[in-house]
Parts: structure tokens; C-alpha cells; sequence
């Protein structure tokens, strides 16, 4: 019942940015403004498929064809570009962020603005590993305990489950600069990554993930967030060697911004369907729910979206 009450909520706000329930009305007449469908690019998560099958199905109960095309990170900016892609509505701008200042300041892409989620990102554990790693969740613990961290590959050094290498990840340099005896791997998605939070936590084994929020995962497995310590350690040791980012336990992290933004010929073409886009927003706790019941439920995003 919730699900459908957020749901008529975000058509109606979407009806009232077109200029309320008449001006609504009107324009609703006149579309679909162009038979060609209206693309929208998914990335490979969870919670990104949510909103992008939620807008999808918004704009399909407007009138107007909808399709999904599956990319990577970097390719999607310039598919937006070229009109390939006409949207994409969960940019996370940490490593992304040069492209889509690059893209937006030339006019390549326009920016749709905020998504409405609220992001941040770091290293996390499972709540039972403080157990095996007394100071978490301060980051100090860490250079006491990495060898629980350990495994074949990695011995004696700990391993810290990274992002998949095409999303640019940082945090070899966050090891470097705090001087921990860690090994980073990049993981091979968010499926692969949960597979192996999954096994770990069957058998109550220490692992360290690099992950963000919102997401399912941190739900399920009761994930705890890495913490910058109390003395100011870990700022002084990042600022020395360069270390910028948006992890939680970044100095300056304010956390991460998470846009929009499309091709930027659909407003003369899709004038509504424009107009919807800019106005459509998300909130983590109407993403969340919605995302844990494509991963424990087994449903399609596409379902859970209706």
C-alpha cells in the first residue's frame, strides 16, 4: 500500500511540474510530441535499475514509448551526446564527476539535476567482525588486525574487496596513505560482491568491502561504515599524500552528489517528457525497500517499478 501511495505521489508531483492539473491536461494531449522512444541508460546495480524503471514507467502511463539500453560508466556520456541515450537519472559524481563537467560545460549533455538520494561510499564490514577487530569502526583498527582479513591470495597482508576497476576505484591510495597492510581486488560487480558478502557472513569470516549507500546489501548484512578516527590522524595522513575523494571517511566529504541529466536536444523534442524528468526525484528510503525486494524476493525491477 505504501509503495503505491509514494508511487501516485511522484505522478502527481510530476503533473503538478508540468504546471498543474489543467496545464497537465493539456500537454498531455499533445503527447507523445514524437512516435521515437524515449531511451534511458541503466548502469549494472540494483538501485539505479529502481530509478530508471520508475521514470520509465511514469512516462509510458504519459504516452510515450520507453526503452532501456545496459552500458558502462564512460560510454554512456558520450551515447547521451550522440542522442543514443536520451537520459540517465542516477549519476554518482565521485569518479564520474570529470566526465559530466567536462560533458555538461560544452553543452554536450545537459544536467537534469539532483536525483533526490542521498550517497556516500566507503569500507565496510560485517557488524560481527568488530568482535575480531576491536576499535572498529575507527580506521586505526585496521593496522592492528589486517591479517584476519587475509586469505590465500593475500597472506599476510589483508584483502579489501574493491569496485570493479571500470569504476575507477581509490582506495589503494586510502591504503598507501595510512600505510595498512591490505591488498585491494577489484570485484566483479555488485552481484559478485554480494555473493561473496553472502558466504562470508554464513560463516561468520571477517571481510572489507569498498561499498556505498543506499543499498540493499548494508540492509541485509547489517554492513558497518569505516570511521575516521578521533585524533585527526587519518586527515593529516590524506592530506600528505594528495588523497582526495568522497568516502565517508573523506575530510571533506560532505557526501556524494547523485544528477541527472540527458541529451540535450529531448527538450524540443519531448518538451513533457522533459519538463517530467527534471522534476522526478527519489529518496533512499522509497529506493531501498524497493531494491532488497528485487534481490530477496526474486522480482524484476520492471515489476517492482508498476
Amino acid at each position: 500500500k505504501n509503495i503505491r501511495l509514494r508511487a501516485k505521489a511522484i505522478l502527481a508531483a510530476a503533473l503538478l511540474a508540468l504546471g498543474g492539473a489543467a496545464a497537465g491536461a493539456a500537454v498531455a494531449a499533445s503527447v507523445p510530441e514524437s512516435p521515437d522512444p524515449i531511451v534511458i541508460g541503466k548502469l549494472d546495480w540494483t538501485g539505479q535499475e529502481i530509478t530508471a524503471e520508475i521514470a520509465g514507467e511514469i512516462l509510458r502511463r504519459m504516452g510515450y514509448k520507453v526503452q532501456f539500453v545496459q552500458t558502462t560508466q564512460v560510454p554512456l556520456f558520450q551515447a547521451v551526446a550522440d542522442g543514443q541515450i536520451t537520459a540517465y537519472l542516477e549519476n554518482w559524481n565521485q569518479s564520474s564527476k570529470k566526465y559530466y563537467d567536462e560533458y555538461t560545460a560544452d553543452g554536450r549533455i545537459e544536467g537534469l539535476g539532483e536525483t533526490g538520494l542521498v550517497g556516500q561510499e566507503g569500507w565496510y564490514y560485517p557488524a560481527y567482525v568488530e568482535e575480531k577487530c576491536p576499535g572498529l569502526p575507527e580506521w586505526t583498527a585496521l593496522k592492528k588486525c589486517a591479517d584476519i582479513f587475509a586469505t590465500p591470495d593475500t597472506a599476510p597482508q589483508g584483502r579489501l574487496l574493491d569496485y570493479p576497476a571500470e569504476w575507477t576505484p581509490d582506495s589503494a591510495n586510502w591504503v598507501k596513505a595510512w600505510g595498512l597492510e591490505f591488498v585491494t581486488v577489484p570485484s566483479g560487480g555488485e552481484g559478485a560482491t554480494a555473493a561473496e558478502v553472502k558466504s562470508a557472513a554464513a560463516r561468520k569470516e571477517p571481510i572489507l568491502l569498498q561499498w556505498w549507500e543506499p543499498t540493499w546489501l548494508a540492509s541485509i548484512y547489517d554492513l558497518k561504515r569505516v570511521v575516521l578516527d578521533s585524533a585527526g590522524e587519518g586527515c593529516k595522513l590524506a592530506a600528505a599524500a594528495g588523497v582526495q575523494s568522497k568516502k565517508a571517511f573523506d575530510c571533506n566529504s560532505n557526501g556524494i552528489e547523485i544528477v541527472k541529466f540527458g541529451w540535450p536536444q529531448m527538450k524540443d523534442k519531448w518538451p513533457a517528457a522533459y519538463k517530467f524528468l527534471k522534476a522526478y526525484q527519489i529518496t533512499n528510503e522509497q529506493q531501498g525497500p524497493l531494491a532488497m525486494t528485487v534481490e530477496t524476493e526474486g522480482k524484476k525491477a520492471a515489476d517492482v517499478a508498476k
